[in-house]
């Protein structure tokens, strides 16, 4: 029955947005036509996905003078209070009512923003069945439309498996991944197609429709400044075992354990599940943060590390390097679950060592991921499609 009672929600969603949107679009066409003509900055919207990146990238947006907001259906436990524009969790909460909110979001957002950022989940649309005609409708109404990945929602496991090698799905059996594969790439294909520009991010540099230019995970570094480390007898490496499965948490754990039978005097710290001022806590108190041996590149978590202070152990697959050059002057030690055990020795015994890479983490942040790093090479990718016509 409650099947029934969705199906007929999103039903009566579909009939009523397609009934308004003809004349939501022209005003919508005519209104970025105008801000186009008079020489005005387009106007920003970012989501649903409620990830921090988001909120980052809209303020780096700002500070080039967009008008650049972030809109999510849902806030995950990580997120501090406040951190997106645009919060309709209250109205998406609500029985039945929760089922319309993208439709009516869609609505008003259209005539409101000339320019839409959105993962390969979906836009606004992304969680009802008409995800695929978002894109179509928003080009239709003269917008235009970024879109890059954050993960799972581009990453196409049997061909990840194919080229070998250490990789995120290394310890994912087939037919146990958290995403099914059909939809992923459905999605990939179907954004890629009615996308403006498909930017890569992190691993997430193959099997993209197109590569248009690449998103770097921003951050505030007026927030994440570095912290003086707390040195003592034991050496503690921290890690966060968001998805263990495909971050090799395993393989941190056993090493930490190999070394402690060795009489090394290290011990591990996994942070999962806090708030945001809870987990930083964490984070400062680490000596060693090690992020993932699976993937090959880093993230958000590493780059929060790095700010810090802290030395980073990562793993950076080479065959992504040619996407990243920066990764050439990156303070990261990189290891495999090969190598985890021999890096992590290394980095215990040698406090000199993790001084010199903590060290260089808040530079390397600054010239790579600050806001205003990532402001700018996103202002030139919105500056090439608003002259476009």
């Amino acid at each position: 029955m409650r099947r029934i009672v969705r199906r007929t929600a999103h039903a009566v969603g579909v009939v009523a947005m397609l009934a308004l949107y003809p004349v939501v679009a022209l005003v919508a066409r005519r209104r970025t036509g105008r801000r186009r003509a008079g020489g005005e900055l387009p106007r920003i919207l970012r989501g649903p996905v409620p990830i921090v990146s988001i909120h980052y990238a809209a303020r780096a947006d700002r500070l080039r003078g967009y008008d650049s907001e972030t809109l999510v259906y849902r806030t995950y436990r990580i997120s501090a209070r406040g951190h997106f524009d645009r919060d309709l969790s209250r109205f998406t909460r609500v029985p039945l009512l929760g089922q319309l909110v993208p439709y009516a979001a869609f609505l008003w957002a259209l005539p409101r923003y000339d320019l839409f950022v959105f993962f390969f989940d979906g836009g606004l649309l992304g969680e009802t069945p008409a995800w695929r005609l978002e894109l179509p409708l928003l080009r239709l109404a003269g917008k235009r439309v970024i879109v890059h990945p954050y993960g799972g929602d581009a990453r196409l496991a049997s061909r990840t498996r194919s080229r070998g090698g250490w990789n995120a799905y290394s310890e994912i059996e087939p037919g146990h991944e958290d995403r099914d594969e059909a939809d992923v790439r459905t999605r990939v294909r179907v954004l890629g197609r009615w996308a403006n520009a498909v930017l890569g991010s992190a691993d997430l540099v193959e099997d993209l429709p197109r590569l248009d230019g690449l998103f770097s995970f921003p951050i505030d570094v007026a927030e994440w400044q570095p912290v003086p480390v707390e040195e003592g007898d034991v050496v503690r490496v921290l890690h966060a075992p968001n998805h263990p499965a495909y971050k090799g948490t395993r393989h941190v754990e056993a090493a930490v354990e190999r070394l402690r039978a060795e009489g090394e005097p290290v011990e591990l710290a996994l942070v999962q599940g806090l708030p945001l001022d809870d987990a930083r806590r964490l984070y400062e108190r680490a000596h060693v943060v090690v992020d993932q041996l699976l993937i090959g590149a880093y993230a958000q978590f590493a780059i929060e590390c790095m700010a810090l202070g802290r030395p980073v152990v990562c793993y950076l697959n080479p065959r992504f390097a040619a996407q990243h050059p920066e990764w050439a002057e990156a303070p990261i030690v990189s290891a495999t679950p090969d190598t985890i055990v021999d890096e992590l020795r290394r980095l215990v015994r040698d406090r000199a060592l993790r001084e010199e890479l903590g060290g260089r983490g808040p530079d390397y942040v600054r010239r790579h991921h600050s806001l205003e790093a990532v402001g700018a090479q996103l202002a030139s990718v919105y500056a090439s499609l608003w002259r476009t016509t």
